[in-house]
């Protein structure tokens, strides 16, 4: 006989509605994170920089994000959704707007002004997904929700490869490079305000009633900052996860950074290329996050899928290095596969952690899982920019490959613990 005092539960239509434009806000955010470098030779020629500058074009996010991870991931938990995703919104068009003002030789630092107040926008968008899961979702939907929200992201940076690439129309003559990087900037900036209105009318606060046990029980948890990350850092499978999904989105992140050198040493006429194949990787990326989430809610296998994912993404690494110089559809074939087992991968981390770390607030979190991934993306691509200049692609691909086997040999040590599944499950038993 079930007790009268079940609390009740209401999961509301709006959340996929919620769930949509978190993963427009966050794709617009993270389309910009790429899209200079994917057109290095072209923006060198250009501004007249180099190509490390370029690079920094897409690091500055990473900076950025290490720099603002606790005061947003505070913020994420402090403030209602609706707060954190119409700020998001407010900054990806502000930046947006400054880098359509930079489209002249000399204004290179506008343009890094322009990417540095994006790269605010884009920390609550890497944050929010599993939150927005968490308070919106039920129980047997939250993993998947998380990885749709993931696939926002992912989603961001494959528009922000394949796009720049296909409206450049030259290589050489300045004038219509301008006119094309012009086209590109306000091309953003317009779809950029259009979501700031869209999140301002139609983006609404917390759901007056929580989804599941497990959402209440986060509710009712005093917002504090300190107490979690202390908590956290004596847990070793949040730990040993945090490291292992550094080194996954590190390697992934740095090689999608110097795709299109790589591709064009070996490729001269390879430059649509450079962009399809990244493309395609973050695209499987997209598959491979959302298949992650359904497997998770499904069969709750979390080390399981990481183990596997793991264990394909180094076969698929070890090909890519090794027939790269075969032909040039074997660079398509091998990077898509890395591409669908980092995103399995991103997906699963994150469900992993958000389980094993409940009730600690996700924002904070989600954070340290993603301020890990930022800060060893930076090193990595530094490591992998040297390796490749004074070596060639297959060492730096090489030293790449070993940090994948570290995080499978971290991985086998890390015990999933299913705490915010526990909860749902023992609160739904209480009330038999």
């Amino acid at each position: 006989m079930k007790n009268e005092s079940v609390e009740p539960f209401k999961v509301y239509q709006i959340r996929w509605v919620v769930l949509l434009i978190t993963v427009l806000i966050s794709a617009c955010a993270n389309m910009q994170w790429m899209q200079y470098g994917i057109i290095g030779d072209v923006v060198t020629l250009f501004y007249g920089v180099s190509f490390e500058a370029v690079n920094w074009s897409s690091m500055i996010f990473l900076l950025v994000f290490v720099v603002l991870l606790f005061p947003v991931s505070y913020i994420l938990d402090k403030y209602n959704l609706r707060v954190n995703m119409v700020l998001a919104a407010v900054f990806t068009a502000a930046g947006a707007w400054i880098k359509v003002a930079s489209i002249s030789q000399d204004r290179y630092w506008v343009l890094m002004l322009g990417q540095i107040v994006v790269s605010i926008a884009a920390v609550p968008s890497m944050i929010v997904p599993p939150k927005v899961a968490a308070v919106w979702f039920p129980a047997h939907e939250v993993s998947s929700a998380s990885g749709i929200g993931v696939a926002g992201i992912q989603i961001g940076f494959a528009i922000g490869i394949v796009t720049p690439p296909l409206l450049i129309r030259n290589h050489s003559v300045i004038a219509i490079i301008e006119s094309d990087l012009f086209t590109i900037a306000f091309g953003v900036a317009i779809i950029s305000t259009a979501l700031v209105i869209v999140a301002v009318i139609c983006f609404p606060s917390n759901p007056k009633t929580p989804p599941s046990h497990a959402a209440q029980n986060a509710q009712d948890q005093e917002t504090a900052f300190l107490p979690p990350i202390k908590k956290l850092c004596t847990n070793k499978a949040f730990v040993l996860i945090v490291i292992v999904f550094g080194l996954n989105f590190g390697v992934f992140s740095a090689l999608l950074a110097m795709l299109n050198q790589i591709v064009l040493a070996h490729y001269p006429d390879g430059f649509t290329d450079a962009g399809f194949i990244g493309i395609l990787g973050v695209v499987v990326g997209i598959l491979g996050s959302t298949v992650s989430g359904i497997i998770l809610d499904k069969f709750r296998c979390y080390k399981t899928l990481l183990i596997i994912s793991e264990v394909v993404m180094i076969a698929a690494m070890v090909c890519f290095t090794y027939t790269f110089e075969l032909h040039i559809s074997s660079v398509y074939i091998t990077m898509s596969i890395v591409g669908f087992c980092s995103g399995a991968l991103w997906s699963g981390n994150i469900e992993a952690v958000v389980e094993t770390t409940y009730p600690q607030p996700e924002g904070i979190s989600i954070g340290l899982l993603n301020g890990s991934g930022q800060g060893l993306t930076i090193v990595l691509t530094y490591l992998y920019q040297i390796l490749l200049t004074h070596t060639d692609y297959t060492w730096a691909n090489n030293a790449m490959i070993a940090l994948l086997l570290l995080a499978l040999v971290l991985l086998v040590f890390v015990r999933v613990e299913l705490r915010r599944d526990g909860a749902n499950i023992r609160k739904d038993t209480d009330n038999l």
